[in-house]
């Protein structure tokens, strides 16, 4: 007997459902009624796909003719469903892997940490920032970065080494040998894991030993030289006169902001974005995936992240908008070189991006 293409789609729904259920069986999250919907559910399916005249002696009883449409929408929801099963089941995992990561980078490095807390003393406000650097294969770049912050007098930095495959680790790690006056500490990822995963790990280190580090600041900072640390004299001045702020939102597209050589391309996707934040979290922000931000440590004490890349942005703002945080958006320089314009992500990564954004909002549990 040959089979039409709508039992065939039929078929793999109903061995898709038996599958789910055999695997919640075994995972002992099966009770009497999920046996029932299952199992009835993939039996039921089977036996109208292969009897034709019972399952159109059903729909009669019922009064309904399309018994065809019927069952391709039920179909479609219920692989729409597993589908979503299956993507909560994967970031879960993505989660806790970033998770052992962090926890294993952490624990490296306080046991091998050379910094001894009881010396840290804050002799002015600039001793009160951290900056935060996430490095990925930027042996030629991060040294330069690192000394901008400490000419600028900021004398705390904590480095993610995010599973370079270069040199960065061992160059960092030179410069650190050789600068121990200042509070530079690296942290050290076994593999890639992307921009929110090196965040979760400064974060967690912060929230561990924020009392013996002495900060109540932190800078997100990019290792590339595109950021400019000049901006932080800016911050400076408008912490004085809000010091209720919970977070600074750098951005290129307000007052006397600049973002230089930014591709007319990219420069649409930016503004996209700014219209995706605004549908998802009601706020209205003019550089929403700007990485150059200052967070308070007690706003980081609070929040709740699970991305492990730049959709953590995003993520950020919604956690502004859901424990009402007080925020101000901030006017930056930014400088697109060569060699940090080869560092950006594909403008295509917009669209996973989105994707990730809406799933997480809508149907992550």
């Amino acid at each position: 007997m040959s089979l039409s293409p709508l039992q065939f789609i039929i078929i793999i729904s109903g061995l898709v459902f038996f599958l789910f259920a055999l695997d919640f069986f075994q995972r002992k999250k099966l009770n009497g009624l999920h046996f029932l919907v299952f199992f009835g559910g993939t039996f039921i399916i089977l036996f109208f796909t292969f009897n034709i005249w019972a399952l159109n002696k059903f729909w009669a009883f019922f009064w309904l003719n399309r018994w065809a449409d019927l069952l391709v929408y039920i179909s479609i929801i219920l692989l729409a469903y597993f589908y979503f099963e299956l993507l909560n089941r994967i970031t879960k995992n993505k989660i806790y892997l970033t998770s052992i990561i962090s926890n294993q980078a952490l624990e490296k490095t306080i046991s091998h940490c050379w910094i001894d807390f009881n010396e840290i003393k804050n002799k002015d406000i600039k001793d009160e920032f951290v900056f935060l650097i996430r490095a990925f294969n930027e042996e030629t770049a991060i040294i330069e970065v690192i000394q901008s912050i400490l000419k600028k007098w900021f004398k705390k930095i904590i480095i993610v080494n995010d599973g370079s495959s270069d040199n960065t680790g061992k160059i960092v790690k030179d410069f650190i040998s050789k600068n121990k006056k200042y509070h530079i500490l690296l942290l050290t990822h076994l593999i890639n894991r992307g921009w929110w995963a090196a965040n979760k790990t400064w974060f967690e280190f912060l929230k561990k030993y924020w009392d013996d580090f002495k900060v109540k600041w932190v800078v997100t900072y990019d290792a590339d030289g595109q950021m400019d640390v000049d901006d932080m004299d800016n911050f400076l001045e408008i912490i004085k006169k809000n010091e209720n702020l919970d977070v600074l939102l750098w951005s290129r597209f307000i007052e006397w902001g600049t973002a230089l050589n930014i591709p007319f391309l990219r420069k649409i996707v930016l503004f996209g974005s700014k219209i995706i934040t605004l549908f998802i979290n009601w706020i209205w922000v003019s550089d929403p995936h700007n990485g150059y931000r200052v967070i308070s440590l007690d706003f980081i004490k609070k929040i709740n992240i699970t991305s492990d890349n730049m959709t953590y942005a995003s993520e950020l703002i919604e956690e502004i908008n859901r424990l009402k945080a007080k925020y101000k958006e901030v006017p930056v320089n930014i400088k697109y070189s060569q060699y940090s314009l080869s560092k950006w992500q594909k403008n295509s990564n917009a669209f996973k991006i989105l994707f990730e954004l809406l799933y997480k909002k809508f149907f992550y549990k």
